[in-house]
């Protein structure tokens, strides 16, 4: 399998295991953290990707213990925005969709 493709489908990978198989998704882990809390090449580039916005929400993603993903959270203009940062720096994907309306 082309690394490239497997690099783009990481995260979608574990985010499914997250929502949709709860007894796989058991070694899946979640951990709210701050922006300082950061590597500082991942830092820059969730700080790179949100420009002049704050991060409202900071997610270290962990697979077995071994952190695999971060991931910053930003509301703009009725939209939330999800970046995803792999521990090396390097931008692993990008989300946007509609906020949901509070009571949906």
């Amino acid at each position: 399998m082309n690394l490239n493709l497997m690099r783009c489908a990481l995260p979608w990978v574990i985010l499914a295991l997250v929502f949709s198989a709860p007894v796989l998704a058991d070694d899946v882990t979640e951990e709210a953290i701050s922006m300082q809390d950061l590597p500082p090449a991942v830092a820059s580039t969730v700080q790179s990707e949100l420009g002049d916005k704050q991060a409202e929400e900071v997610e270290k993603i962990s697979y077995e213990g071994i952190v695999v993903l971060y991931e910053a959270e930003y509301h703009q203009n009725g939209e939330e925005y999800e970046v995803y940062v792999y521990p090396n720096g390097e931008l692993a994907a990008r989300h946007s969709h509609e906020q949901e309306e509070e009571g949906r």
